[in-house]
Formats: structure tokens, C-alpha cells, sequence
């Protein structure tokens, strides 16, 4: 069967289960290597290997596959090409325009270099006809040469014997007979196992920054490729073989299996319960399912390092958004920044669409208005998911209940503060009261957890019988909410096996039909939450038909709701002023009573060393971290809650030498870093209005600059080594200190 035939396989999970399995069918379980045991992984990752070699300062990375491979005189046209697309008819692998190859060239040391050496496997044809050297090893080096002269970018070219006029010959490169050859790893011996056939390609000198140490470890390379390829096709086996690094027999190699199995085979350690989730959105008229990850305290940094939501096609990381873009407020999960990894399939966009989104390089997100919906989007979906909201008031909970009783002395001395200085007291009164750190807290009786069904018996709109169509009125400046009720398990339109799929398309009016629409549909225990954006250019008043449809390999029917949304006035959001509930009467009874939870603060929460390396992510040099909370419903007022380092390097050399008592000066310590604090939240508060106001963006991009957060607590720690000595001898500054300096001055 050629790659590029009809009845060749349409996608890689159709190629790895015709392929390794030898059943096609199977391409939703065997076609993913999540389904796999440890002894298949095992097994097949010998077939596809990575060494390092070289030294630690300079290393080289050995890559070797058991594939068709390529005789001498197709070299050229494959493996050594340039511009040539071809396996641009091959639906089932990841790169098709030789971008693997000459992508990694200019990493390639001082002297850009590789060397391939590749033998086609016996029985298969060669893709030049009449090729008289097809059981022979091919090899060359490609190399970058930087011409003088009108050049005006290098070139790379490779080495290939001469024909009797000493030109270069046409055709093929240097070749030679062998039965085999020692190119794969076996253990920390980088060429030992040897192969019939198969591909090897040796990078030089490779430009890795950050991976000088062992690959394995979890700085290394291993970690790296996880989060570029989290759904891998096959698994490759990656082994150290340089000689700075000793051990025993079992750790020098182990196989790549990406992220998403690495998630999956540890999530019972790792993940929150119920975790991870999915959502599945548009954008465009392209569709994407984000799947949502959220880690126990400390555990994601084993998975992620700056990276919060990842795009992946086909398997393959295209671009990422950095963890600090949970921090924005249109998202308000700060408290929650390090604990939330997004896997965002891109698999199904148009060529036109990736295009717009990602870059060449894939690297980095192409801006854009497309980039801009998809992030829209994402930060509905993320604000609105509920287990994030739970997971979010419990970790503050964790993190403050236990210090209320404390929180009175602090806010009494900050108070103390603010009448003594008004000035001070004005600059922060656009933060609000000192407040309830906590929501009201609804008590609900103990339910039976939901358990969801594999594949549903009823998808329909909440309180309407299926069949019934549901009609509503929306602004025209406002998303449609729509709420289905169902019995399927919260994973059911994004796991790999027989997943669900959610379509919407516009039934009328017939000038929008076919027209792309944005919506989000967020699944969670038997509740389906659709939110719809307004079709561009509708007029006020027209009625737009929509058709829901839900469908999977397994339902005899897809489910159909139809419903109409009549577009409305514009009307402005709520909020803008702060709504406070009233608490409840002593003897309210019932599921919805309102329990008030003490006052406080602002209240730090104090960390120390053995805190460092869990959520707080400080070291000796760090002084004050602020985490905020949305508000209560409309409440434009955010909560903040502080975390104090008690373990920095100049409070703790404060202390030893220090004529005060130790507890005079930690309270001068919090006293001081929560102040800081929130004039600097003061400050930022400012800046986002005046940056409304002027029709400028006051938001980061999620793509690594700094937030409020971000800035805070590097300026505390950069002022962390003068804070207490200013608050001593400032504080004790009288007027003959002045008339000294003055007259010292003179």
C-alpha cells in the first residue's frame, strides 16, 4: 500500500493501529500509546532512538529510526531536499515540508553540520527508477557555507563524489556495501546495537540551551520533549551516553512517551480529583477541544515549567501561552497560576487557520484577531469551569482559615496606620474595605458524587422535554447561555475512545447560513453549559435558529435540539459597584442558607523554608507574594490574600543582631511588605482605568511579561534587604538629626 494511496490510513491513529497492531479499526485505543503496557512501549521505542554524545558544554544528539529508509540515489530528493513537498498526500505523519531536517541545521555548532547516513529496507522499491545502488548505505554531510561575495544569505550544501570532470555528479551521494551497521544505542554505548537498515542522522555541537545536563533528569531533554510532542505517535527511547555521567545499568535510557501518557499514568498521585476535563470550542468556524489539567499543590512543575496553555496538531506542540495568562482578569485564577496545565487539539484547523495561528518555527503564536478570539475564549472557559472556581476557594480556605483567629492584631495595626497618615489612607481607598477574605459559603446537603455514563441516553435542554425547542432573548452585545441536561461522563467530547461530538450550525435566517460561529460547550456532572456569541452584523430584533447536534461512533441517533435566539438591545454588563449579601436569619433553614465566615484582614499567611518549593515558589531573596480571588458575584472588588517569606536572608540576619524584640521586628517585617503590597495592587488598579479609558490593552499577553503579581514580588525582594533598616531609622529621625545633616550639607 503506498502512503499516499486512497485506501492508505487518513491519520496517524489509524496508522500506528494498521501499522503495529494490524487492525485499522482500532484507531481510537491502539492508536494512541496512552492504551499501550509498559512492555509494548518498551519494545517499540527500540525502534526509534536519541543519544547524546559530545560533551557537557558542547553536545551532539544522534537520532536513529528502523523506517523504510532511502537508497543513495533518492537521498537528494528525500532526505537532503529543500523544496520538496513530498509527503504533502501523506495524511498520517506530523512534518511534510522537510522542515524536520534543515529546521535543526542552524543549531548545528559553529560549523552548522550533520551527518545522515540512511539504507533502504529490502523488498521496498526506490522512488528513482533503474536505481542500480538500492542495497547500499548512503551517507554525506550537509554543512553551512557562508559565500563571499553577492551572497546574501548562506547556503548549505552536501557531500557528494565527483564525476570525471571533477564537477559534482547528478544523482546520489557517497555510498558503500555492508549487512549492517552499529547506529542505535544500547544502554549508554552510543552505537552498539547494529541494524539492517533504518536512518541515522547525527546532529554536532546542537545549540541546546538549558539541556547541557542529563537528558534524563528532570531538567534535561526528556522533560522538554514532553511538552513538545504530549500526544507522540510512537514512542522513542532516549539514552545519555556521554561519559561525564556514571550509574547503573537501568539509568541511562527510557522511553519518550509524551505528556499526555505521563499525565495519564499519574494522575492519581498528581492531579486534583476530578481532573483533567474538557471543553470543546469554536473559533471561526474552527474547531478545538481544550483538555484541562489541575495539579495538587507542587506537583506540576514534575509536568510544566512556564508553560499554561499548550496548541498541539497532530500530537506536536505548535505554539504555548505562559502560565501567568490564569493571572489576567478576565481569567481570575492567580490563586491557581502554577496548578493548571491546558492542552488546547488543534488538530482539525484548516491550513488557512494554522497558518493565521502558528508560526514556521513553531515556537511561538502568530499575532492576530484570530489568536485574540481563541484567547477570548479560552479565558470563558477557564473563568467559568467549575471544578477550577471549587478548587480555587478551597486552596484559599486551606491556605487562611487557620489564621483567622490571628487576623484581628494585623488589621487593628494597619487601621492605627491609615488614621494616622490620611494621605496614605486616600491613595488606598480605590481598594475597598478590609474584608471577609471568604465567599459566603453555601451549605448544601451531602449528594451522591455524579457518576457519568460511557456514551449518553438523553442530551436536552434543562427542564424542557427532547424534541422541545427552546426560545430566548439575548443583547445583541451579550453571549446565549443554554443549558442541557445529561447523563454522560464529564470526558465524553474529549477522550481518545469513542469520544462525543458537538456540532452547532445556523438553521436561520437564511443569509447566515454557513456562516462560522463562536461558542464554547463546557461539560460538567450532567450539566452542558453552551455559550453562543451574536452572529456579526445581525440586526436587533431578528431571530437566529440554531441547531445543536451530538453525536458519537456508538449512538444509533445523534441527539438534536433546536433553538431560536432573538437578538436584543444592547445592555450594559453588571457590576461597577459593590453588591453585598445580606447574612441569614439565625433560624434560616435549608440547602441555600448563607453561613458567614469570620472577618479579617488583609491577613499574611506566613511561609517558611519547607514552604519554599511548594506553590509559593520563594527562595532566601523573596519577600511578599499577593494571590487574588474574584469577588462575590458582582462585587468589582477583588481579594487579596499575602504570603510573607519569614525565611529571608536579611529578616533573619535582622533578627540576630537586632536591640529590639524579635517580635517587634516580624511585625515590622509583614506590617511593611502588606503595605508595599497594596499600594503597588493601588497603583495597578489605577493603571488599568486610565488604561480603559484610553482604549489601551492593561493586560498581559500569556506570553511571559509580568503581572501586577509578577512585579510585586520582585520588588519586594529587591527591597527586601533595606525595608527594616528604613523603618528604624527613618522612624527615629528627629529634628536635631535633620539640623545636623543640614548643617553638614552647608
Amino acid at each position: 500500500m503506498k502512503p499516499d494511496s486512497p485506501t492508505a490510513p487518513h491519520s496517524i491513529p489509524e496508522a500506528v493501529a494498521l501499522y503495529f497492531w494490524g487492525d485499522q479499526t482500532k484507531a481510537e485505543t491502539l492508536g494512541h500509546v496512552s492504551y499501550w503496557g509498559d512492555e509494548k512501549r518498551r519494545k517499540l521505542s527500540n525502534l526509534i532512538t536519541l543519544a547524546s554524545t559530545g560533551t557537557l558544554q558542547d553536545p551532539c544528539f544522534t537520532i536513529s529510526d528502523s523506517g523504510e529508509g532511502q537508497s543513495p540515489e533518492s537521498m537528494p530528493e528525500t532526505l537532503l531536499s529543500l523544496d520538496k513537498k513530498n509527503k504533502v498526500n501523506v495524511h498520517f505523519v506530523q512534518g511534510k515540508f522537510n522542515m524536520g531536517g534543515t529546521g535543526a541545521l542552524p543549531f548545528c555548532g559553529r560549523h552548522k553540520m550533520q551527518l545522515v547516513i540512511s539504507r533502504r529496507k529490502p523488498g521496498i522499491t526506490s522512488s528513482v527508477p533503474n536505481d542500480s545502488f538500492l542495497g547500499e548505505w548512503g551517507f554525506t554531510i550537509v554543512r553551512r557555507e557562508d559565500l563571499p561575495g553577492s551572497w546574501r544569505m548562506p547556503i548549505y550544501t552536501y557531500l557528494a563524489p565527483m564525476n570525471a570532470h571533477n564537477t559534482p555528479r547528478k544523482g546520489g551521494v557517497l555510498r558503500f556495501n555492508a549487512k549492517t551497521m552499529p547506529l542505535f544505542p544500547d544502554s549508554n554505548d552510543a552505537y552498539a546495537r547494529r541494524v539492517d537498515w533504518g536512518t541515522t542522522i547525527k546532529l554536532y555541537e546542537y545549540e541546546a540551551t538549558g539541556f547541557r545536563s542529563h537528558i534524563l533528569m528532570g531538567d534535561g531533554l526528556l522533560r522538554r520533549l514532553d511538552i513538545l510532542l504530549p500526544e507522540i505517535a510512537l514512542p522513542i527511547r532516549l539514552h545519555e551516553c556521554r561519559a561525564n555521567y556514571r550509574g547503573h545499568g537501568g539509568s541511562f535510557d527510557t522511553p519518550l512517551t509524551g505528556l499526555g501518557v505521563r499525565l495519564d499514568d499519574g494522575k492519581a498521585g498528581n492531579l486534583e480529583e476530578g481532573f483533567p476535563t474538557t471543553s470543546s470550542f469554536s473559533v471561526s468556524g474552527q474547531q478545538m477541544t481544550a483538555k484541562i489539567y489541575a495539579f495538587k499543590r507542587g506537583k506540576a512543575e514534575t509536568y510544566r515549567k512556564k508553560e499554561g496553555i499548550i496548541f498541539v496538531v497532530d500530537g506536536q506542540t505548535h505554539g504555548h501561552l505562559t502560565s501567568n495568562f490564569f493571572s489576567r482578569k478576565p481569567v481570575d485564577m492567580n490563586r491557581l497560576e502554577d496548578s493548571i496545565l491546558v492542552i488546547v487539539d488543534c488538530s482539525k484547523f484548516s491550513p488557512g487557520a494554522r497558518g493565521d495561528l502558528f508560526m514556521n518555527s513553531r515556537d511561538r503564536l502568530r499575532n492576530g484577531e484570530f489568536r485574540d478570539a481563541i484567547e477570548q475564549e479560552l479565558e470563558s472557559i477557564i473563568r467559568s469551569q467549575q471544578g477550577l472556581r471549587a478548587l480555587r476557594e478551597q486552596r484559599r480556605r486551606e491556605d487562611i482559615e487557620a489564621r483567622l483567629q490571628d487576623s484581628r492584631p494585623l488589621k487593628d495595626v494597619l487601621e492605627s496606620i491609615l488614621k494616622k497618615s490620611p494621605s496614605f489612607a486616600a491613595m488606598l481607598a480605590g481598594l475597598g474595605p478590609i474584608s471577609n477574605p471568604f465567599k459566603s459559603k453555601d451549605v448544601q446537603s451531602a449528594d451522591k458524587p455524579f457518576v457519568g455514563k460511557t456514551h449518553p441516553t438523553q442530551f436536552k435542554f434543562r427542564k424542557l422535554d427532547y424534541g422541545e425547542e427552546l426560545h430566548r432573548e439575548t443583547p445583541i452585545n451579550m453571549r446565549s447561555r443554554v443549558l442541557f441536561e445529561t447523563d454522560v461522563a464529564n470526558d465524553y467530547f474529549g477522550r481518545k475512545q469513542y469520544p462525543g461530538t458537538f456540532s452547532l450550525s445556523l438553521i436561520s435566517p437564511d443569509m447566515l447560513k454557513g456562516s462560522p460561529i463562536d461558542y464554547t460547550l463546557n461539560l460538567e456532572n450532567g450539566t452542558a453549559t453552551l455559550n453562543v456569541k451574536q452572529p456579526a452584523g445581525i440586526p436587533i430584533g431578528a431571530i437566529v435558529k440554531y441547531q445543536a447536534l451530538v453525536s458519537d461512533p456508538v449512538l444509533v441517533e445523534p441527539f438534536v435540539n433546536n433553538f431560536s435566539v432573538k437578538i436584543g438591545n444592547p445592555q450594559e454588563p453588571r457590576g461597577g459597584k459593590t453588591v453585598h449579601r445580606r447574612p441569614p436569619k439565625p433560624d434560616q433553614k435549608g440547602t441555600d442558607a448563607e453561613v458567614p465566615q469570620g472577618l479579617a484582614l488583609p491577613d499574611p499567611v506566613l511561609v517558611f523554608q519547607d514552604g519554599w518549593n511548594t506553590s509559593n515558589k520563594f527562595d532566601k531573596y523573596s519577600a511578599l507574594k499577593v494571590v487574588s480571588d474574584p469577588a462575590e458575584d458582582d462585587d468589582d472588588t477583588d481579594t487579596y490574600t499575602y504570603y510573607v517569606n519569614m525565611d529571608n536572608i536579611y529578616l533573619k540576619t535582622e533578627l540576630k543582631s537586632t536591640k529590639y524584640s524579635p517580635e517587634i521586628v516580624k511585625a515590622r517585617w509583614q506590617y511593611g511588605l502588606v503595605l508595599i503590597g497594596l499600594a503597588m495592587l493601588r497603583d495597578d488598579t489605577q493603571r488599568q482605568k486610565d488604561a480603559s479609558v484610553s482604549g489601551s490593552s492593561g493586560e498581559d499577553s500569556g506570553n511571559g511579561e509580568m503581572t501586577i503579581y509578577d512585579r510585586i514580588l520582585q520588588t519586594t525582594a529587591a527591597l527586601s534587604p533595606v525595608l527594616l533598616p528604613l523603618v528604624e531609622s527613618l522612624g527615629s529621625l528627629s529634628e536635631d538629626d535633620l539640623g545636623v545633616a543640614v548643617h553638614a550639607a552647608n
